[in-house]
């Protein structure tokens, strides 16, 4: 081989080798890589926190330390939104304030606990007084159900004067009861002097606080035009109102008016029912005006066999009035046999009890 020619073929071997070098290297890639940079860091500030009582505070959950009265403290924080929570050394006053940075200038925050200290006082304090005041009210209610017993007892024993101060009290310490029976004393003249008008004052108070007891009772007195102007109306409403409260005495003054007309048209039938309910309710004074309604066959059919049985149930009862009309049955033979002793007996039970007419009729027997 010729000198040219083995040179030619040596330089083409060579860029053989470097062609096949230069393949391998873009298969792989390049061995060098540019480094990223790095990101920046955020921007940071100053935090200036104020506490106007001494606190314990806390940074977006991390607790901070202590603050003292009036004090402040530093801490350095990043742009963006955070969160500060003071709470009182007591733990009782907490504090929370959301704040969002903006800019590197110091940012103050200023926790105001007092209002929120002074605002949990007032309530403390008002619940105190309001217990205290609830206190003193039980305490007052207590005595005057004591002094409301205490009257029923000396009234009981007619000490009317020593019962007249105690219901008095009882009344105005929040009895009604005591107001109603202070209001029988004055239509009695029981250790006070009679007084209808002062008698409407109290029962109106036993009545307006659900005594229905009161509320009857000022019903007899607008009936009858005691204390002030007659209102039959007015006597009608308060009757109903008792009766549909539970007062038999009610049910009866109501009945009444239907039996006599006054104020309402003369109902018969509607009076032997309140009469009934009264009755039924222990009210002997209704036994006996049912007893009279079926003597005389008003609403009803005349039965002098019911009259008797009603009769003697009111007189059982403490009815000095059915006790004498019972005894005039005995004395006549009606509704059932006829027994003259035992006539005398119920004119006596009668007349013991305060019933004149009975005395009178039992002077009258031979």
């Amino acid at each position: 081989m010729r000198r040219s020619e083995w040179t030619g073929w040596v330089l083409a071997a060579a860029m053989a080798v470097a062609a096949s070098q230069a393949l391998a290297q873009q298969d792989e890639g390049p061995i060098l890589r540019p480094k990223p940079k790095p990101a920046a860091k955020p921007a940071g500030t100053t935090l200036l926190v104020l506490c106007d009582l001494a606190c314990d505070w806390t940074l977006d959950g991390e607790a901070k330390g202590h603050i003292q009265a009036g004090g402040s403290v530093k801490a350095n924080v990043v742009i963006g939104q955070h969160l500060v929570v003071a709470d009182t050394l007591d733990g009782l006053d907490k504090v929370e304030k959301e704040i969002d940075i903006e800019t590197t200038k110091q940012t103050l925050v200023r926790i105001e606990l007092t209002p929120v200290h002074d605002a949990r006082l007032q309530v403390e304090q008002a619940a105190s007084d309001k217990a205290a005041q609830e206190a003193r009210e039980k305490a007052a209610r207590k005595l005057a159900a004591q002094q409301f017993t205490q009257a029923i007892r000396l009234d009981n024993q007619k000490r009317y004067e020593e019962a007249l101060p105690l219901y008095h009290s009882a009344c105005y310490g929040g009895v009604a009861g005591a107001c109603n029976n202070l209001g029988v004393f004055y239509v009695n003249g029981q250790g006070v002097s009679q007084d209808y008008a002062q008698a409407r004052t109290l029962y109106q108070k036993a009545c307006d606080a659900g005594e229905m007891m009161g509320c009857s009772n000022l019903g007899e007195l607008y009936d009858n035009g005691q204390g002030g102007a007659q209102d039959y109306v007015q006597a009608r409403n308060l009757d109903q109102k008792a009766c549909d409260g539970g007062s038999m005495a009610g049910c009866f003054n109501l009945g009444h008016m239907y039996e006599s007309g006054e104020g309402v048209t003369q109902d018969y039938v509607q009076a032997r029912t309140l009469y009934q309910k009264a009755c039924d309710g222990r009210y002997m004074t209704g036994c006996f005006r049912l007893g009279v309604l079926y003597h005389s066959g008003a609403g009803v059919d005349q039965d002098d066999a019911q009259a008797r049985t009603l009769y003697q149930k009111a007189c059982d009862g403490g009815d000095m009035d059915s006790c004498r009309d019972l005894g005039l049955f005995y004395q006549n033979g009606q509704g059932g046999s006829q027994d003259s002793a035992q006539a005398r007996a119920l004119f006596q039970k009668a007349c013991n009890g305060g019933n004149q007419i009975a005395c009178r009729n039992l002077s009258d027997l031979p």
